[in-house]
């Protein structure tokens, strides 16, 4: 990052050993800059975001390592073995809080000084760069919470040795639940103010294709956050309620739409012979990035980061990477039915991918595509380097050059994607009690104009109408809770679509559900459907056949008695009149009794589909977040929201498939989720 910040006035923190907790709040007073002026505020900003790049790596490595997606080998460093086997120690050189702290007193040093009054034709001159240093103090501090439980929380600049002293004396520790509320009121007025571009920092120019803008959190994403984790510590529902609101309303703000997208790896056609791979396409600049944060590549400039040698053979450790997928994100995407939909000939077919490993060419073929196009391993014999590893592993994710020879490290890190966020607000919906549109962005994708009482009842969208906010609107002939974007616009009035299978020729849509990017058509595939007991539904689906019955009866009547031309007619009173007595109040009888037997039935079955649904967001965050670092922190939010304290350990123990042994799971029990904090 020098490159591009040298001369930067750097805020806040000195990066000194640890050697008791005051430590974290000592400030060196030469490197603190307390007369902000207009013309430096990039500077200073960016200077945050370059304290923010040394805790990139083990933001991944919390979240990974010790987690059940990856595995450990005979080359895996003993400070990552230590978080692997949750058994870390003080001098663990991930352990250590100092570097978050440093981001934490270069927001609040910004925060104090700043001029937050100064206004320039009509607006706020530090708005922007104050809601993203908040966001940033938010993050951290969250980031915080998940590893340490509870940490020691100030939001006054510490410049002194003295009143770091104070601090650390005097200065309760707080938990999840505190600072989430905290953040949830210092960042609430943003997004009532402005739409998400507005409230990120408009510096110009890029890195490495990547625009600066894209370095920042917008501030609905923060509280979505926020909302979704404090809603995971309460169980109350308002909570979750609110972070579908700012979810849905950074994903649809009219104009900043942000589509699903359908790149995705599939089957070529029904021979399931060849792969088209468009997946990789989503983690290339620009593309799902919501919010990056900018890498050095050459140590001598900066911060840089492992990640990819981690993650990845390369010249550096020898080819042989630290961290291995585990047989259990193995079976994971082994345990999918991948769904092919053929209309040929005015002929529609649903077929499905082998699952019979002796009948594909590669293991991974099998079921869920996307490890498939994350990860390969190939062999490579060195007849001159017998050291090196013959087996070369690549995680393409952190394989920007493409070439897992290569020793280049990445060029940033994503803290949040698009794919994350619709996963999150699923994982919202289900647990505010929306179970079928919980679903349904997993099976079908969200659309503006889609009709969704096929499969959404209108109990749910008729709450859900009322929870969208800042002008948006939210319903469209009463079929969908989310609208997507502003039907006054004059570029598109449907910027968003879904694809529809009834109709071959329909080819242009932006959204598909999220299962569809590795397990084919899913919203025909009979294996991927909502639990449904025959006998609970018996009674609807009598009423059902007599709502059918109605329409055929009406169907025959009607060849023969035409609706008559002239309405204003004696003849057409007649026939409105059969009509409505033979036929439509009938129907309207019949449909009101189905919607209350259907609505019996679906309350009868809410227990087992939001649980079914629970672990189908687990397996989409798990087969969709894998090697990313957010497979540990979306057990804990499980954990905490059913109270069960052994559940991270329990879902750790088939780290090496469900039949294997595990026994760093074991250190997991009973609630001992968190990293071990210096005490003085």
């Amino acid at each position: 990052m020098k490159k591009i910040l040298k001369n930067i006035s750097v805020l806040g923190l000195a990066a000194l050993a640890l050697v008791g907790c005051e430590d974290m709040f000592t400030a060196e007073n030469e490197l603190v800059t307390s007369d902000l002026e207009p013309q430096d505020t990039l500077y200073q900003v960016m200077g945050i975001v370059q304290r923010m790049e040394k805790l990139m790596t083990r933001t991944v490595l919390f979240g990974e390592a010790r987690a059940d997606l990856v595995d450990i080998n005979d080359y895996t460093s003993k400070d990552i073995r230590q978080l692997a086997d949750n058994a870390v120690s003080l001098d663990n050189e991930y352990n250590n809080p100092t570097d978050y702290y440093a981001v934490i007193n270069s927001c609040n040093i910004y925060l104090a000084y700043v001029d937050s009054l100064l206004t320039t034709h009509g607006e706020r001159y530090f708005e922007k760069e104050i809601a993203a240093v908040k966001a940033y103090r938010a993050w951290t501090y969250l980031e915080l919470a998940k590893i340490y439980g509870e940490v020691p929380f100030i939001t006054e600049p510490v410049e002194t040795s003295a009143f770091a002293e104070k601090v650390v004396s005097e200065y309760p520790k707080r938990g999840l639940e505190f600072i989430c509320s905290y953040f949830i009121e210092d960042l609430k007025g943003y997004p009532y103010i402005a739409e998400n571009n507005s409230m990120i920092p408009s510096y110009a120019g890029t890195y490495h294709n990547e625009s600066y803008r894209k370095f920042f959190i917008p501030a609905r994403v923060m509280l979505a956050e926020l909302y979704l984790w404090r809603g995971s510590c309460t169980q109350n529902r308002q909570d979750f309620i609110e972070a579908i609101r700012m979810y849905h309303d950074f994903l649809s703000f009219a104009n900043e739409e942000h589509p699903l997208g359908t790149d995705n790896v599939t089957w070529q056609d029904a021979n399931f012979k060849n792969i088209t791979d468009n997946y990789s396409n989503r983690f290339k600049y620009g593309k799902e990035q919501i919010t990056a944060i900018p890498m050095d590549t050459i140590e001598c400039y900066g911060h840089v980061t492992d990640l990819r040698a981690i993650f990845n053979s390369s010249y550096k450790n020898n080819y042989y990477a630290m961290l291995n997928p585990s047989q259990r994100i193995k079976e994971i995407s082994r345990e999918q039915k991948f769904c092919f939909y053929r209309y040929e000939n005015s002929r529609a077919d649903t077929l499905y991918a082998p699952d019979d490993v002796t009948k594909v060419e590669d293991a991974m073929e099998v079921g869920d595509l996307r490890l498939h196009s994350v990860y390969s391993i190939k062999s490579e014999k060195n007849l001159t380097h017998s050291e090196y590893n013959e087996l070369r592993q690549k995680i393409s994710k952190y394989n920007d050059v493409g070439n897992a020879n290569n020793d280049e490290r990445v060029f940033y890190v994503p803290l949040y994607r698009t794919t994350t966020l619709y996963l999150h607000m699923a994982e919202a919906l289900n647990r505010a009690g929306f179970y079928e549109t919980a679903f349904a962005v997993l099976k079908y994708g969200l659309d503006y104009g889609w009709n969704y009482q096929s499969y959404i009842s209108n109990v749910e969208l008729g709450e859900l109408s009322t929870i969208v906010s800042y002008g948006i609107p939210s319903t469209y002939e009463g079929y969908s809770f989310l609208y997507w974007g502003d039907m006054n616009t004059t570029s598109q009035n449907y910027p968003f679509q879904v694809r529809r299978l009834n109709d071959p020729t329909f080819n242009q849509f932006d959204m598909m559900g999220v299962h569809s990017l590795g397990s084919g058509h899913s919203e025909v595939n009979k294996y991927y459907e909502l639990p449904r007991n025959p006998e609970d539904w018996a009674e609807a689906d009598a009423m059902y056949a007599v709502i059918d019955s109605i329409q055929e009866a009406f169907d025959e009547w009607y060849v023969d008695n035409p609706v008559p031309d002239d309405v204003n007619s004696d003849e057409y009173k007649a026939w409105y009149d059969e009509y409505e007595q033979e036929f439509n109040t009938p129907y309207k009888e019949a449909y009101e009794k189905y919607e209350e037997l259907s609505n019996a039935a679906r309350e009868k079955e809410k227990d087992v589909c939001q649980q079914f649904v629970t672990q189908k967001i687990l397996d989409e965050e798990a087969l969709e977040g894998m090697f990313e670092g957010q497979r540990f922190y979306d057990l804990m939010r499980q954990a905490l929201f059913t109270g069960d304290k052994d559940y991270i350990a329990n879902e750790v123990a088939k780290r090496k498939g469900v039949n294997g042994v595990c026994p760093a799971a074991d250190n997991l029990r009973g609630g001992k989720w968190y990293l071990p904090l210096r005490s003085r």
